[in-house]
């Protein structure tokens, strides 16, 4: 067979268009089309790609064959080999080596990494319907964070959102960072990302820097930062004094040049711990400095809020269900984020009535003062 039918006949194999199987031999369309039409240098990668890949079917088992198939399958629904080398581990070079039959390691290891990716992936395809939770749902409070964030962005400054868990401020920082792209800068703290340095390389990061010396991050990180710029930092409460103290220092820098960057911490209420105790005196230097403060317990749920986070119940007008999920909601030692996994659990098990979220909430061991009151209290609930 010549060029053009063998790449007819990897098509067919695959079920798709011919232009498709390019990223599979590893050139471009154009380059593709070039090597049919005679182009030397393409002619000769595209023979080798193909008399490869004959050597390594010859070679391999009718499974480990499979497993190639498997390769180039996935190499044509994601346009590339990267992904699949990032989520098995193996390094390019070396899955380039087992396509081609001239690996000389560890076969079976390779092989055996494989095959349990593409088992796994076969396996949750076969998974029943499973909750999804809503991507963002314009509660009253997530559109109180979001129109917040919009104050300070456009007038300078820093605020700060805390909330009980699951109360809608990370899903209200997502919605803003994908409305306002190219000027908003999130960054997330945790306890391996706290300190002042710390929060430098993350911004750094997102603005693309890649320098590794503290003194050549920071001159790049304000030589990229510019007015009307917004910075988000979530999960505020694992940041320590200091990072707090050299963050809300951006917005007072650029102020003094005439310029507004707007500056968001947002996380749980114990933000403010750090404000109290010995050194309240020198720290009200920095709290002084937070032009907005509002926080956002679960009380303030309401009814609409829960009601948009479960559709699945809401068009089905299950009103009971709606009303035990908003109870947990909105109990403080429970919250949003308990009452979506209770429901998350019933659904994936296949019923979520009232009696099957009763029963989760029982086998979850949710600290309910008295059961038997809540149910009472949906009995009495006025929707």
């Amino acid at each position: 067979m010549n060029l053009n039918e063998k790449a007819q006949a990897l098509a067919k194999e695959h079920g798709v268009a011919v232009e498709k199987i390019c990223p599979v031999i590893g050139m471009t369309k154009n380059a593709f089309e070039s090597a049919l039409r005679g182009d030397e240098k393409n002619t000769a990668k595209v023979e080798s790609f193909f008399s490869d890949r004959e050597e390594a079917f010859q070679k391999y088992s009718p499974e480990r064959c499979d497993t190639l198939r498997r390769i180039e399958k996935h190499i044509i629904q994601n346009g590339n080999l990267q992904k699949l080398c990032h989520e098995t581990g193996i390094h390019a070079t070396i899955m380039s080596s087992l396509r081609r039959g001239k690996y000389t390691g560890d076969l079976e290891k390779q092989f055996s990494i494989l095959d349990n990716y593409f088992q796994m992936g076969d396996e949750k395809q076969n998974l029943p319907e499973v909750f999804t939770p809503v991507d963002y749902a314009p509660t009253s409070i997530s559109q109180m964070i979001y129109a917040g964030f919009r104050t300070v962005h456009l007038l300078g400054g820093c605020t700060v959102v805390t909330g009980d868990a699951g109360i809608g401020k990370t899903k209200a920082i997502e919605k803003y960072a994908r409305d306002n792209p190219s000027n908003t800068i999130v960054i997330t703290a945790d306890v391996f990302n706290h300190t002042a340095s710390d929060m430098l390389f993350l911004l750094g990061e997102q603005l693309g820097i890649s320098e590794t010396n503290k003194n050549s991050m920071k001159r790049a990180v304000f030589s990229k930062l510019h007015g009307n710029m917004m910075i988000i930092v979530d999960e505020a409460q694992e940041l320590n004094y200091q990072a707090v103290n050299a963050l809300r220092a951006i917005p007072d820098r650029f102020e003094k040049q005439g310029k507004l960057i707007g500056l968001a911490f947002v996380g749980n209420p114990c933000f403010y711990d750090m404000f109290k105790g010995k050194y309240t005196s020198d720290r009200v230097q920095v709290s002084s400095r937070f032009v907005t403060e509002h926080t956002f317990p679960a009380s303030k749920i309401t009814f609409d809020d829960t009601k948009m986070l479960y559709p699945q119940l809401t068009q089905q007008n299950m009103m009971k269900e709606l009303v035990f999920l908003h109870i947990i909601a909105t109990t403080p030692s429970l919250g949003q984020r308990k009452a979506l996994f209770l429901f998350a659990n019933a659904y994936n098990r296949g019923k979520y009535d009232l009696d099957a979220l009763v029963k989760e909430a029982k086998y979850s061991n949710l600290h309910f003062v008295d059961m038997n009151e809540i149910l009472k209290k949906i009995e009495k609930f006025k929707y």
